[in-house]
């Protein structure tokens, strides 16, 4: 009996669709016909099976609308609101609407017409070159960055082959000079600012103490609330964050996962939030209708929470009044952790403390080594060929005191 010819393989049929498990994830894809009989795919991959048949309904209905793209077709405008779509409940208010004006002030006007598959790194070089004029590195940084992850997802879902941003250098983009300036407070200047504070924190509460003390970020002082601290256990839970969106407080979640952390009280401190929240009721009663109960430990006259904007504001503002410069709200929190690194608290407490995901950046970044540390250690030769720790300490701390 003569063997049966080979089946030919015919095309998939227009509109025609599949969904399949994908490295651990699922693939979706529909084919597009395309002029002169050729034949595109269109693809996308999700996490689960359940956002693959949702995805693939959305596909299924755009392609019968007429409204879905090849990959030829597809422009890096398209592109890049696709991105936005896809993690859009993925990023935090405030780098979704900074996403947003990069890809609307930057990306969209230079790159937004070409179509995915013609761009070059020559078109990425230009791009750079250009912002680099007039933009901060951090800002190239971050054009980069999201360049980039649109890109992938683009080859994730075979669009383009490769990623031809990742291997683009930051060209012609002005690198500041780092001048070392501590933002650290010393013990005295931390004291002259709480002082110059006082007044203010006599009507909105210990703000600037607590944020100094514990070194809580300014959106975390604003966004706390009495119900997040526990007076009788000494305990303080840091859950909320109020973020600046577009110029507008909005209520988010810490910065990072380790943000979200419990902070042990020492009883003084206790006894300050104590004597506060009793003095706090007493302004409401005195305030009367116009006062609004909103629960948060720092408040205005009425009651409602700092903008964060404002607390930068005043930091600044009590820095001058102290003698002090350069002062910000953010700095309380270098000195927080460098004035506790100092008096010997381990490096993985404050890190814990502050929120910090690891610890690294607390020693990096926010560590300042003060003067009178440098002092305290110094030894003569004999002192330095003594064995232990303890031999050497009390030599420093003797010619401290002499």
């Amino acid at each position: 009996m003569p063997e049966a010819a080979p089946r030919k393989r015919t095309k998939a049929p227009n509109g025609a669709a599949s969904l399949r498990p994908y490295k651990g994830q699922y693939r979706v894809k529909v084919t597009v016909a395309m002029t002169g009989g050729r034949q595109q795919q269109v693809s996308r991959v999700v996490p689960t099976e359940a956002e693959a048949r949702l995805v693939l309904a959305q596909l299924l209905t755009d392609h019968s609308r007429g409204l879905l793209r090849s990959p030829h077709t597809l422009t890096v405008e398209a592109l890049l609101g696709e991105l936005i779509a896809i993690r859009r409940d993925e990023w935090k208010p405030k780098t979704l609407a900074n996403n947003e004006d990069l890809i609307r002030l930057h990306l969209a006007p230079h790159l937004g017409p070409l179509k995915v598959q013609k761009l070059k790194p020559q078109h990425i070089q230009q791009l750079y070159l250009l912002l680099a004029r007039t933009y901060s590195l951090s800002l190239l940084r971050q054009v980069r960055a999201l360049l980039r992850q649109a890109l992938q997802l683009a080859v994730v879902n075979d669009l383009v082959p490769r990623n031809v941003a990742k291997d683009v250098e930051l060209l012609g983009a002005r690198v500041p000079r780092r001048v070392k300036q501590n933002r650290a407070l010393s013990p005295e200047h931390l004291e002259a600012f709480l002082q110059a504070a006082a007044p203010f924190e006599e009507i909105a509460g210990p703000v600037f103490h607590i944020a100094g003390l514990l070194g809580l970020r300014r959106g975390e002082a604003a966004a706390l609330r009495w119900e997040q601290v526990d007076l009788g256990r000494g305990l303080l839970h840091v859950r909320d964050n109020l973020v600046v969106v577009r110029g507008r407080p909005t209520p988010g979640t810490p910065k990072t996962e380790a943000g979200d952390r419990t902070v042990p009280l020492a009883p003084e401190t206790v006894a300050l939030l104590a004597a506060w929240k009793v003095r706090q009721q007493a302004l409401g009663v005195m305030v009367g209708t116009k006062w609004i109960d909103s629960g948060h430990i720092f408040t205005t006259l009425k009651g409602t929470p700092f903008h964060p904007d404002r607390l930068s504001t005043l930091a600044r503002e009590f820095g001058t009044r102290a003698g002090l410069e350069h002062v910000t709200f953010h700095g309380l929190r270098h000195t927080s952790a460098s004035l506790h690194l100092a008096r010997g608290v381990p490096a993985e407490v404050v890190k814990t403390w502050l929120g910090h995901e690891n610890v690294s950046l607390t020693l990096n970044t926010y560590r300042t080594v003060y003067s009178h540390e440098h002092r305290l250690h110094v030894t003569g030769m004999s002192g330095l060929l003594q064995q232990g720790p303890d031999n050497l300490t009390l030599d420093g701390v003797l010619r401290v005191g002499a």
